[in-house]
């Protein structure tokens, strides 16, 4: 086996690419395009070892001679043939798992998944492939947690769909959810007009990867977009047939402003900027302030340099739509503190090379795959959940010795309304004084309400934008009180409403 019985295998299948791991690891052990070729030359294609499908990247590196197939499109898988090749191809050509009954699988699922096809990819992966145990958790979820943040708003943008997701202790807003058909390859449909505009015409029959491949490694965000920064230099972009593009360098950030102008398409769709003020139009106003300086950004297609800055820009005008915004109020007080620790994993007598997938005998004392030499040490995480006492907790007073307010918060440290630390032990001040100081205090008290805009928009960005919905899985999957949460195929079997269940209880106790 490829990894000690009862780890959580992590399967992310997104509409541009698939991620595959295990819970505890620091990354996927594979990332591949979700795509997969078969043969259009048959008299090609003469290679005793030709398939009749390929899958991931040997697809796309004979995409010159296969007819190339994307199974999901805007968050919605199309082709149900094309999308179990894609698992079996994970599964077993790339981790190669010998028996799954050995392992829970968490599978990342899209909000609004509709009823019939959760309980259909249940099915698969339980009497198909036989895992041992099943969850479905929807992004955002994973994405705000890839932070380390239960509240928050969720900007969560890849290949077909945009999400504007509103989250409390774990709990989706879903009334307040935005949904926007405005993503990557409404991106890479504006760059290939554009490039036609230019005359340039690419006749591949690979060019949806081709125009995907300039956009990701050459598009960007200006910040003003009716005064660019000139920049005269075009970029140069080898084609698979030896030749090269000249590509001007106003095409390149003129590409992804369709994010902030979708008219730019001839879509009626709302603009992420806008999109963010409706979803805070269908929450409470209390926690508007707490969404506003908890914006997760998550999602390949935020990748583009720029971004976080260009939608600050075109946010702070909208905002005055809201009115006065309360600054974040407490849900809850902390209860624990969770700690990210890497960790040896337990002893292995195989595994799996992350980067050849060559299987390796461990007992042999190899460190490095004896094929490609690649490091064979996968760090892990744990999460070790300590509540810490601060020193005076158990003196603190009712009401501020600054300010004189009542303090609602038996826990707090600080005074919310003067920033009084309130651990100092000079407790017993006489009440004339205490007076004293409350009335010269008066003139500068602090508002519950935010003075300017610019102070509001606080952005949480993970290290890897593309890998922040697995990263949160990975690290949920690996706290002992989530894999509780797990349904066993005995579970689906005798109650199929048990695959829809809400998972947020499982924030409740880290929050």
């Amino acid at each position: 086996m490829t990894l000690r019985p009862g780890t959580p295998i992590i399967l992310d299948v997104g509409s541009a690419y698939t991620k595959i791991g295990f819970a505890g690891e620091s990354g996927p052990r594979y990332v591949f395009p979700s795509i997969t070729g078969t043969e259009k030359y048959k008299t090609v294609m003469v290679d005793i070892d030709a398939r009749n499908i390929y899958v991931g990247n040997d697809a796309m590196k004979m995409r010159g001679v296969l007819k190339i197939n994307h199974p999901i499109e805007r968050g919605s898988i199309i082709d149900w043939d094309d999308w179990y090749q894609i698992l079996n191809h994970a599964f077993y050509t790339l981790l190669r798992i010998e028996n799954p009954s050995d392992h829970p699988i968490l599978y990342v699922e899209s909000p609004f998944e509709q009823n019939d096809i959760k309980e259909f990819i249940a099915r698969v992966l339980f009497e198909t492939h036989q895992f041992q145990s099943l969850i479905m958790v929807p992004s955002p979820i994973l994405s705000c947690f890839s932070v380390g943040l239960t509240t928050g708003l969720v900007i969560e943008s890849g290949d077909g769909i945009t999400w504007i997701v509103p989250i409390i202790n774990g709990q989706i807003i879903y009334q307040a959810v935005q949904k926007l058909n405005l993503a990557g390859m409404d991106i890479s449909n504006n760059l290939k007009s554009l490039l036609m505009r230019e005359g340039i015409n690419i006749t591949s029959s690979a060019v949806d990867e081709i125009i995907r491949e300039i956009k990701e490694k050459n598009c960007y965000f200006v910040l003003d977009p009716e005064n660019p920064k000139k920049n005269k230099d075009n970029v140069a972009y080898p084609m698979p047939d030896g030749s090269k593009v000249e590509i001007p360098s106003h095409i390149l950030y003129e590409a992804p402003e369709v994010l902030f102008q979708p008219q730019m398409l001839g879509s009626n769709s709302l603009s992420i900027p806008q999109a963010i003020i409706k979803c805070l139009k269908n929450t409470n106003k209390e926690y508007w302030g707490n969404f506003l300086t908890s914006m997760v950004l998550s999602g390949g297609n935020l990748l583009h340099n720029g971004f976080e800055e260009r939608l600050k820009i075109d946010l702070d005008p909208l905002l005055s739509q809201l009115g006065s915004i309360l600054k974040p109020k407490k849900i809850e007080p902390d209860k624990e503190e969770v700690t990210l620790q890497p960790i040896e994993g337990s002893p292995k007598t195989s595994d799996t090379c992350p980067k050849c997938g060559n299987l390796v005998d461990l007992s042999e004392g190899y460190k490095a795959c004896p094929i490609c030499g690649a490091d064979l040490k996968m760090p892990e995480i744990s999460i070790e959940t300590n509540k810490k006492k601060f020193e005076g907790e158990d003196n603190i007073p009712s009401k501020c010795p600054e300010c004189g307010k009542n303090i609602r918060e038996k826990n707090s440290m600080y005074c919310p309304y003067c920033g009084y630390d309130l651990r100092k032990r000079d407790y017993d001040i006489s009440k004339e004084e205490n007076e004293k100081r409350r009335v010269s205090n008066n003139n500068f008290e602090v508002s519950e309400y935010f003075d300017q805009s610019k102070n509001v928009i606080k952005f949480y960005i993970p290290d890897n934008l593309q890998l922040s919905i697995f990263n949160g899985a990975t690290i949920l999957g690996s706290l002992p009180s989530f894999k509780k949460l797990f349904i066993t195929h005995e579970d689906f079997q005798s109650d199929k409403e048990i695959i829809h269940r809400d998972i947020s209880q499982i924030f409740a106790l880290y929050s």
